[in-house]
């Protein structure tokens, strides 16, 4: 572990809350298939997990998010082109902040003719938020800060840490 990050959930905690969403998306979508779309690159991990503890059928589907110069310009990239006509999706991305980029997907899916969408989050940040979407299946809520580790990124280093760290402030100005 670099010695300058906090541990903020272990791999055990991690497992424990994905083990829980996966029995409860086990229930609600009992006798259907649904597509779990991960929001690359921070969400994969989490994907990877969840699919492992699914019962039902499940496909995977990949989005790539990408800021431009102006943090208002977005370029949204489908790795593959997939159908979600009268499936159920389940969206999982890294940390919602805003909420504005998965308000658009979310959006988009549903206009793609997907039965319902719901939203995972390895990290939900409600506090920060400027729509009025809903996190439905969170694996943990912060306040603040900044994450690395579990798939999840810090200036390109960190996504092989088995635990989800909190960057402390003094690395992350």
């Amino acid at each position: 572990m670099d010695q300058q990050l906090e541990v903020r959930y272990s791999a055990d905690a991690i497992a424990s809350r994905v083990a829980e969403v996966a029995r409860a998306l086990n229930s609600e979508f009992a006798g259907q298939s649904l597509v779990l779309v991960s929001i690359l690159k921070g969400a994969s991990v989490f994907l990877a997990d969840l699919a492992r503890r699914l019962s039902l059928p499940v496909a995977c589907e990949y989005i790539s998010v990408r800021r431009a110069e102006h943090p208002e310009i977005v370029q949204i990239d489908f790795s593959t082109r997939f159908d979600v006509g009268g499936r159920p999706v389940l969206l999982l991305k890294d940390v919602v902040n805003t909420g504005v980029i998965e308000t658009y997907l979310i959006t988009h899916l549903r206009d793609q003719g997907a039965s319902q969408v719901k939203l995972a989050a390895i990290i939900d940040k409600a506090s920060d938020r400027t729509t009025d979407i809903v996190v439905e299946h969170p694996l943990f809520s912060a306040g603040g800060g900044h994450f690395a580790g579990y798939g999840m990124e810090f200036r390109g280093r960190y996504a092989n840490l088995p635990y989800i760290a909190e960057v402390p402030g003094r690395l992350s100005q």
